[in-house]
């Protein structure tokens, strides 16, 4: 294996390689398993998927394919002929999205903002995130906007006039409305096609 799974908190160690994936995959099996066992039952009227049959979403055995660039991440040479980097695909949703009025008066009130934001990246402590990318931004200047995500960002102590805390939107939109984009890898996937389309620092 290449590289350690993206989001396993193991030691960077060779022999920890493999088991980064396995790890993983049990972790979001655990959390998904209700909802598909679902709808197999429900929908495609199969039967539920067991907890050691389900957990096994990296075998070489099961066809993969992963929506990045191989420009950004070339395809590791392990990865066999059943797993394969497709590129990127984009869901054009700024095509028929109408802002708030209260986003759109607030962008038009000053500079383009930086966006910050950490999808469902879990923060462990969110005031205190939220308090220092407030600070990074009144110390350079800028207007921001931050992405409350999964991670529960921006609560505030007081209201500030260079800080839109935002709940969701269409990044295809809401990228075109900022100057940079401040996101986690962990989306590589999502924010970082996005920006890349838009032509944005990163």
């Amino acid at each position: 294996v290449s590289f350690i799974h993206k989001i396993a908190l193991i030691p960077r160690v060779c022999l920890h390689l493999q088991l980064s994936y396995q790890i993983v995959d049990s972790m979001i099996w655990l959390g998904i398993r209700d909802m598909i066992n679902e709808f197999r039952k429900k929908k495609l009227k199969l039967r539920p998927v067991t907890y050691l049959s389900g957990a096994q979403g990296s075998g070489s055995d099961i066809p993969h394919g992963y929506i990045w660039s191989p420009h950004l991440v070339p395809k590791p040479k392990d990865w066999g002929p059943k797993i394969d980097v497709v590129g990127f695909c984009f869901l054009d949703l700024a095509s028929d999205y109408v802002p708030p009025e209260e986003l759109v008066k607030w962008l038009e009130a000053g500079d383009k903002p930086i966006y910050v934001g950490f999808g469902s990246l879990p923060v462990q402590d969110p005031a205190k995130m939220t308090e220092t990318i407030v600070k990074a931004l009144e110390m350079t200047g800028q207007r921001g906007i931050i992405n409350k995500g999964w991670g529960g960002l921006g609560t505030l102590a007081e209201p500030k006039d260079s800080i839109y805390v935002l709940d969701n939107c269409p990044h295809d939109w809401l990228f075109l409305q900022c100057k940079a984009v401040a996101h986690t890898f962990l989306y590589l996937h999502r924010y970082t096609m996005v920006v890349l389309e838009r032509r944005l620092p990163a």
